[in-house]
């Protein structure tokens, strides 16, 4: 009876005050136990930069020791535990100084090994009754292991957060950079090539990429990179200039454009060009080449090349002003119907041939008669003679191609 008795399990209360006891005895030894925590990462992670880094570790050491100890002593429910004020701001400097997310887990299992240690150490040299001194061992593990999963959950969304702050914060700073590049005239192209790692001396193809639809989830860095490598195999320079915008600059003196690409984004595309002048004109033809494939309404995926669409990028910084002009010259012949797009192309096809019927038809692959029948319905649907503000009206047809989304060709 007394031995079943001597090895029944002890009380909560028994144990709660035990592990109190064992606790507030370790308060002395705080400092000794930050600084072993400390010193048993480093053993174990050699990998821990010195410097601003060991006393931010320091710091992270002590403040978590002291919680944790207190925590024990009050018998603070998980719920009510928070991270110490000094174990978040290091967690966010730790960030600053580009120290990982894993590392930082990983120092905090080793840390948790140490403390089991100290604590089995503590129980074994303040609690002589073996049968007590498990329990409160088991307790003291179970609530280190408990207050590991608490603190990296809590202190993964203050990495998290700060990480993107950081990265947002640079991505700014970057574009502000290269947005004075774009602008001042005192400009050391060295100085700026070697902080942009990028030859600004050399030759450049720009584009700007936009998200088709605001709030697309299109990774746009890797997609820039991805047209970027069909035009060269350089190392493309990429400014993040807001949530759904990515300026591009390619080492490359190609006048191709890349090929539609499937993501969820519109591209505009400069002409190739040299040095700064250069950096900065293609970049203003891809931004002009963007615009008119906004207001044309360009599918996704569409590359706009501004060799394609400069005179619509010169003309359209008025849109509607634009499409009045279409609409003045083309009258009927503006509107997006089958009969439309069959004459706006045999006129474009008789001005491309000099107005020369034979030569249009050989073109347009229709007998010249055909032709003719067309352009008097052209002319009666202008309520005109051809030759009438002749250019007025090859403008309006240009523009109204280029100002229109990509379609198959008119029957």
């Amino acid at each position: 009876m007394a031995y079943s008795q001597s090895m029944a399990r002890p009380s909560e209360k028994l144990i709660l005050a035990t592990v109190r006891r064992v606790a507030t005895a370790l308060l002395p030894e705080l400092p000794s136990i930050g600084d072993g925590t400390l010193s048993h990462i480093l053993a174990a992670m050699p990998e821990v930069p010195r410097g601003a880094m060991i006393d931010l570790a320091r710091a992270s050491c002590h403040a978590n020791s002291k919680a944790v100890l207190h925590a024990l002593i009050d018998a603070v429910p998980f719920e009510q535990m928070t991270p110490p004020a000094e174990v978040v701001q290091s967690t966010r400097a730790m960030v600053r100084h580009n120290f990982g997310y894993d590392a930082i887990m990983r120092a905090y299992r080793v840390g948790l090994m140490y403390w089991c240690k100290r604590w089995s150490d503590a129980v074994e040299r303040h609690c002589r009754d073996t049968t007590i001194a498990v329990a409160v061992v088991s307790f003291g593990t179970t609530f280190l292991i408990g207050w590991l999963d608490l603190i990296t959950h809590r202190l993964g969304a203050e990495y998290r957060d700060e990480a993107e702050r950081v990265a947002r914060e640079g991505s700014l700073a970057w574009a502000a950079y290269v947005q004075r590049l774009l602008i001042e005239d005192d400009v050391s192209m060295r100085d700026a090539s070697l902080r942009l790692g990028y030859n600004l001396a050399g030759h450049h193809v720009a584009l700007v990429l936009q998200r088709h639809q605001t709030g697309d989830q299109t990774p746009l860095d890797s997609v820039a990179q991805e047209i970027a490598a069909t035009l060269s195999r350089a190392k493309p320079l990429l400014v993040r200039t807001d949530i759904d915008t990515v300026w591009c600059w390619v080492s490359a003196n190609v006048s191709r454009a890349p090929p539609p690409t499937q993501a969820a984004v519109l591209v505009g595309q400069g002409r190739p060009a040299v040095g700064l002048v250069g950096f900065r004109r293609s970049h203003r033809e891809a931004r002009d080449a963007l615009r008119v494939a906004r207001s044309a309404s360009y599918p996704a995926g569409s590359v706009a090349h501004f060799e394609h669409v400069e005179l619509a990028a010169l003309c359209g910084n008025d849109p509607a002003y634009c499409r009045a002009f279409i609409a003045d010259k083309l009258g009927p012949l503006a509107d997006e119907t089958v009969e439309a797009r069959r004459l706006r192309a045999t006129l474009k096809g008789f001005f491309d041939a000099n107005s020369n019927l034979r030569a249009a038809g050989a073109c347009l692959g229709l007998h010249h008669n055909t032709i003719r029948y067309r352009l008097d319905r052209v002319e009666t649907l202008l309520g005109r003679q051809l030759e009438k503000d002749r250019l007025h009206l090859e403008l309006a047809l240009h523009l109204v191609d280029r100002l229109t989304a990509p379609q198959a060709p008119a029957p």
